[in-house]
């Protein structure tokens, strides 16, 4: 498409700066785009900052951004995109929350660190009309921060959530169900997150060791739609789709 375009070309989004030896001899390459990102991916979207402290291996927000950074302006919109929001100062949050109050709701979609989550975010958090609070459980040893994260959003009249779950990433099919079925236990849909090399030129084309495509196709599809999947139990649903029958014998 690009060479076949007779005007400027403009390379932009995270496979531009992972990859860009992908691009081939794009002169333009190093030239930002014109357009804002968030005004083509979602105009009800923000971000408050950028980067973030954490060093998570499967993450490629440390090489894009770097370090964390406050955002002295940005566009105050629902949708909140930062990359570890708790991560940033006090005073930055409390700004945050202020300026979101006249919002008629607020969704903070990229998630909320559990670990740094505090009676304080909690509380300022419940100011905002129909919020929506997400968090992350990717690793096994995310349980207790998670569940006392939500625990505490809870006990301040949080009730709104979504729990992202992290699978074929350095896990098996048992320790990711486990993680699943957790959240499931919490009362909260979780939202499973396929795990994708940062070096991937094609989606969903890794699997995971100890994993096979069938059985990831079969997580995501059961459990990114469980609210019409959610009266069939996981061990009787196929990949294809349909649901396993079982006859019990008496004994």
């Amino acid at each position: 498409m690009a060479e076949k375009h007779g005007g400027p070309v403009f390379a932009g989004g995270p496979a531009v700066d992972l990859m860009p030896w992908q691009i081939g001899h794009a002169a333009d390459i190093d030239t930002p785009c014109p357009v804002p990102p968030l005004a083509l991916h979602n105009p009800m979207a923000t971000f408050t900052t950028r980067g973030c402290v954490n060093r998570c291996p499967f993450c490629a927000v440390p090489r894009l951004e770097g370090d964390l950074k406050e955002l002295d302006v940005w566009p105050v919109r629902p949708v909140i995109c930062d990359n570890n929001l708790l991560a940033a100062s006090r005073k930055h949050f409390d700004r945050v929350i202020d300026r979101l109050k006249p919002l008629p709701f607020v969704d903070f979609n990229q998630g909320l660190d559990a670990r740094r989550f505090t009676r304080n975010h909690a509380s300022r958090i419940a100011e905002l009309k129909s919020v929506k609070v997400r968090f992350a459980f990717d690793h096994p040893s995310m349980e207790t921060p998670v569940h006392d994260a939500i625990a505490l959003a809870r006990a301040e009249g949080l009730s709104n959530f979504g729990c992202y779950v992290l699978i074929g990433f350095r896990d098996t099919p048992e320790e990711a169900h486990y993680r699943l079925e957790k959240v499931r236990e919490w009362g909260i849909r979780p939202s499973p997150m396929r795990y994708q090399p940062l070096n991937a030129l094609k989606k969903n084309e890794y699997v995971a060791p100890g994993w096979s495509e069938m059985e990831l196709r079969r997580f995501m599809k059961y459990y990114s739609r469980l609210r019409w999947l959610e009266h069939i139990p996981f061990e009787g649903f196929r990949e294809d789709g349909q649901q396993l029958l079982f006859r019990v014998w008496p004994d």
